[in-house]
């Protein structure tokens, strides 16, 4: 009977990275495919947003900007994920304590998840409903919760034993000084109290996304999902210590599996997806919040605009000259927005972008800025003309 060596996990690596190859062009029109379905939903989600999904066929078609915004996209979903990771990875900092007793480990991660999860939902509470009191009582509370966790621990079984086998040493079969067991466990509870303290980043995530009411029942909302989805980013690590296959598909699982939360979590968050796109706009300058004087040179006439929201438009080679700013710019496509908008938050925008102005890139020309002094000047020589008249 022939058994088969297991590979090992440079061997492993190799192996996938000899079928990508050879799957090349296959997996390249799927990633293409996901790409480009991808930029497609995230353009549409920040057209929808702003109130001018209308904009959206018009700027599918500068592809070079599409792939741009991808690219945006991409990177910025990355750094999410980073985000939303760190608390898997400081816990798995702490399982990663007792890699000498990698018997226990699989056990281990169910003891440790648990008090981790009621400390999450501990720090929840006080940051939704413990609005009074202040940010270093609560860290107070955080440690004094580590502290009486390790104290609490004491009484598993599997954690005494890994816990001991990690502070003996092999050759002379004997406990180590009391001061290396002491220290050991100022170790784990800082590592699980980073664990708990961290799930505020991706709870800031969730709350910068929100843009409904803040009323009570909103805020008990609120703090169910960041519980939920706090609580989620431990499932990577205890999918990777409780799999029972070799190192790299352990890996792999793990990888995975923080990519599907992620997912969860960015696309379940009130707003997530949005959080992204409009950052997105900002960093690809698709949205630019800075105001300039614009020369629209087609179609448009200076009676056209409100001077209640536009406030004077100036007419300058029989064309008007807006102070603007601009909320879409992709492509061909140019939306500008008075100068009294450039503060509105995204919620709003559907309600005010009708006074925006749709036109062409190619259409449209920013002025260079003027001096205070040459545009005061110019203020004067204006009212004088006025009053002469």
């Amino acid at each position: 009977m022939n058994l088969k060596k297991p590979l090992t996990f440079q061997e492993e690596i190799k192996r996938t990275f000899k079928r990508i190859f050879t799957y090349w062009a296959p997996l390249s029109m799927i990633i293409g495919g996901i790409g480009t379905t991808l930029g497609f939903y995230t353009l549409s989600a920040y057209t929808t947003a702003i109130g001018r999904p209308d904009l959206m066929a018009s700027a599918i078609e500068a592809k070079s900007a599409l792939v741009l915004w991808l690219s945006v996209i991409s990177l910025l979903v990355a750094v999410y994920f980073l985000v939303l990771m760190t608390t898997s990875m400081l816990f798995g900092l702490s399982v990663s304590l007792f890699n000498d007793s990698p018997n226990l480990q699989a056990d281990l991660v169910i003891v440790l998840v648990f008090p981790v999860l009621f400390g999450i939902a501990a720090l929840m509470v006080m940051i939704f409903k413990g609005v009074t009191i202040a940010d270093g009582y609560k860290l107070i509370c955080v440690v004094l919760y580590g502290c009486l966790t390790i104290l609490a621990l004491r009484k598993s079984q599997t954690f005494r034993e890994a816990v001991d086998y990690c502070t003996t040493i092999d050759l002379a079969g004997s406990l180590k000084s009391k001061v290396t067991r002491v220290f050991f466990l100022i170790i784990l509870a800082l590592s699980l109290i980073g664990t708990v303290i961290s799930t505020v980043l991706p709870v800031s995530l969730i709350l910068k996304a929100y843009s409904g009411e803040d009323t009570p029942e909103a805020i008990t909302k609120l703090m169910l999902i960041s519980i939920i989805f706090a609580s989620m980013t431990l499932i990577p690590v205890v999918v990777f210590y409780t799999s029972k296959a070799d190192l790299f598909k352990r890996i792999s699982l793990c990888l995975a599996t923080a990519s599907v939360v992620s997912v969860v979590i960015i696309g379940g968050a009130p707003g997530g997806t949005l959080t992204i796109v409009y950052s997105a706009a900002s960093l690809m300058k698709v949205r630019d919040p800075m105001v300039a004087k614009f020369l629209l040179t087609e179609n448009y006439a200076t009676e056209d605009f409100d001077t209640e929201v536009w406030d004077s438009v100036e007419t300058l080679r029989t064309h008007p000259l807006v102070s603007a700013f601009p909320l879409f710019s992709f492509g061909e496509v140019l939306l500008l927005c008075p100068a009294k908008l450039v503060k509105t938050e995204i919620k709003d925008w559907p309600n005010k972008s009708a006074y925006c102005v749709l036109t062409k890139s190619s259409k449209t020309l920013q002025m260079p800025r003027k001096s205070q002094m040459k545009a005061a000047k110019n203020l004067t020589k204006t009212e004088s003309r006025k009053s002469a008249t």
